[in-house]
């Protein structure tokens, strides 16, 4: 007895590749944004990380948030010259014979057990593979974080230290409170010989912002108010300290 064996005819077949073109397509979407929800997650952690780690250093160092050295900032526009440890950056170390720890780099020696938390999932750049090789390998190199530090904005002259205290961290410029601590890296900003201002974190869409009272939250970058921008250049540091004072606006 002959036992039929029909294949599929060529209608059939497009039938089930356009199913699933538009199984694909439906999916497609969904599956992005789980993915950029779970980028947003992992992010906050990390915030949330760093966050208790300052609040570790601060219960060691009465009550003060880490900063860098007090010696002057030589890459600095000139006639400009504040001391590291009172000016906004995502440096972990300054690269030299001998390494200089920025705020990233305090937390990291004695405090942060995951270096991994120094750097955004959404980091749109490179940089976060080869930074971290510098921190396993201990490299001499400049390193930097996914992240903005505020250590804090650049006060005058005799003032400087007024405002360290993690629990009265000040007034910012606009005259309000100080609170925002750690927020997402966005620049788009070209620097010969700096790749690591260039880079955006979620594609500079959301920003996380960690305060100092220990919690973080995802915000809207409504037309671009926490970027720092092509031309901001010459005034990276103030144009970064504009980004702290919008962050401090937003806590909730």
């Amino acid at each position: 007895m002959l036992i039929s064996r029909r294949g599929f005819t060529l209608v059939e077949l497009l039938v089930v590749v356009a199913i699933i073109a538009l199984l694909v397509s439906i999916l497609l979407p969904t599956l992005g944004k789980a993915k950029e929800l779970a980028r947003h997650t992992i992010c906050l952690t990390n915030v949330g990380g760093q966050l208790r780690a300052i609040a570790m250093y601060a219960m060691e160092e009465n009550d003060k948030i880490p900063t860098g050295p007090e010696s002057e900032l030589m890459l600095a526009p000139p006639g400009y010259r504040p001391r590291i440890c009172d000016v906004a950056t995502h440096r972990i170390w300054i690269g030299d014979t001998r390494k200089t720890y920025d705020a990233h780099g305090v937390l990291l020696e004695k405090h942060l057990s995951q270096p991994q938390m120094l750097f955004c999932p959404g980091d749109n750049s490179d940089e976060p593979a080869k930074d971290l090789l510098k921190i396993q390998e201990r490299s001499s190199e400049p390193a930097h974080s996914s992240y903005s530090y505020r250590q804090l904005d650049a006060r005058e002259p005799g003032t400087e230290d007024a405002g360290r205290c993690i629990d009265d961290l000040g007034v910012n410029a606009q005259g309000n409170r100080v609170t925002a601590l750690i927020l997402d890296m966005n620049s788009r900003m070209q620097i010969p010989y700096m790749p690591w201002y260039t880079r955006v974190n979620h594609k500079a869409e959301k920003v996380s912002v960690g305060f100092a009272a220990g919690h973080a939250a995802i915000f809207p970058n409504t037309n671009d108010a926490m970027t720092m921008r092509s031309g901001d250049e010459p005034q990276l540091f103030t144009r970064i300290d504009e980004i702290f004072e919008y962050a401090d606006s937003l806590n909730p």
